[in-house]
């Protein structure tokens, strides 16, 4: 439980957080103001709280594309700041982000190098409430509302549901006493779709698909995807495009291939297993994953490179787009209620200046819309990556005048990109 957290990341911390400032609340930064061009969301807007089960059609068609003008911001507007103790005895203050209501998760990690997250209300009320990251992996995901964590440990791994601010509404177990290897998407229906291969025996692996709705209950029971024979670790990346399907991707045993297969939202197969892509050589980058197409389908990213784009539902893959595969090491978020792209390309040391940070605008169908310039954070870049939620929150660490050295802070602008 968060109680439960709290207290122990108290313990752990004796005399360090005691002698920190109290949590400062989140302050208005006015920043230069001109026109925009669209208007944002006003703090009382409750539009995009959804029913956590509402339905997402299979066979939804493609949306109508933004023009540029309706992508970029005018200005940044206001943005809020916050400052946070450290929830370790020295800080180690990471990246933010936010679920589809704008509620923040703040990476401030814990003693031991635990990962741990404040949550943080949209008006920039701190609640008091952390999610804790497990020994090993941890994954977060933020959702339409609140947020799935998955904790992996040694020979186990737990799914986590917690609302937007951060309390805990339920958990569930997807191995234990096993080996195995997972990845996780969102659902845009709300909850999670969690792929999972399973060392049943020394030789056999078994990979499975199953669905959890925003309180971690399952929607499906694992379907069975396939069956393996061999002692090779296997490797799984899955994604959810935006009109509810779900593409595996897999690598095949003792080879660089990679093999596709679409599944629909109840697990059962919509396509034939398909070639999907092949290992590249390494790069000064790193990173692996799915990441979500305006109108559907998915596009690949490994070594940071974006190598293929996958259409909903077809066996078949096709080159990344080449305004992608231009710009390796970024990160892809969908922006503007799913019809344009945000690209966070890697921050900028400027030397005797900080770190510069950025995102890139584009329309949907790839057409640049320029640069959106975001404040100087810090006086380096390590570490940092701005982040863009799920409500076009963009959320930037930064580095203030704390009158304490264990403390963190970020700077954030609520639904800039809604």
């Amino acid at each position: 439980m968060v109680v439960g957290v709290a207290a122990w990341l108290a313990q752990a911390t004796v005399g360090c957080l005691a002698e920190s400032s109290p949590r400062e609340p989140a302050k208005e930064e006015a920043l230069p103001q001109s026109p925009r061009v669209e208007t944002p969301a006003q703090e009382d807007d409750d539009a995009d709280v959804l029913a956590p089960d509402e339905s997402v059609t299979e066979q939804s068609g493609p949306t109508h594309p933004l023009s540029c003008a309706r992508i970029v911001p005018g200005t940044l507007g206001t943005g809020r700041t916050i400052i946070l103790p450290a929830n370790g005895p020295e800080a180690a203050c990471g990246p933010g982000t936010s679920e589809g209501t704008g509620s923040l998760a703040l990476q401030n990690d814990g003693p031991l190098g635990v990962t741990v997250w404040d949550i943080v209300l949209r008006n920039g009320e701190d609640t008091g409430n952390v999610l804790l990251g497990g020994d090993f992996a941890k994954i977060l995901v933020p959702l339409r509302q609140g947020f799935h964590l998955i904790t992996e440990r040694l020979r186990s791994a737990t799914l986590g549901a917690y609302a937007a601010d951060g309390e805990p509404l339920g958990s569930q177990s997807l191995y234990f006493e096993k080996e195995a290897i997972l990845d996780v998407a969102a659902d845009p229906r709300g909850g999670s779709r969690v792929a999972l291969w399973t060392r049943q025996t020394p030789d056999t692996q078994v990979l499975t698909i199953q669905s959890f709705d925003a309180s971690a209950r399952p929607r499906t029971p694992p379907v069975t995807v396939l069956s393996v024979t061999g002692r090779d670790t296997m490797i799984v990346l899955v994604g959810v495009d935006t009109r509810g399907r779900t593409l595996l991707l897999w690598q095949e045993t003792g080879s660089t291939t990679w093999v596709g297969q679409w599944r629909r939202q109840d697990g059962a197969a919509l396509t034939a297993p398909f070639p999907a892509a092949e290992n590249p050589s390494p790069t000064e980058f790193t990173g692996a994953g799915l990441s979500q197409l305006v109108g559907g389908g998915l596009v690949l990213q490994l070594e940071g490179q974006w190598l293929r784009q996958f259409p909903s539902g077809e066996a078949r893959a096709l080159p990344a787009p080449a305004w992608l595969a231009s710009r390796p090491g970024t990160t892809l978020s969908l922006i503007r209620q799913n019809r344009a792209y945000a690209l966070t390309p890697p921050p900028t040391e400027v030397a005797g200046t900080g770190c510069q940070e950025s995102l890139l605008l584009f329309t949907g169908d790839g057409s640049s819309c320029g640069e959106l310039t975001l404040p100087l954070g810090g006086a380096t870049c390590s570490g940092r990556r701005v982040g863009v939620g799920v409500d076009g929150t963009v959320v930037q660490q930064i580095d203030l005048s704390i009158p304490a050295n264990n403390q963190c802070a970020w700077r954030w602008w609520s639904r800039l990109l809604r």
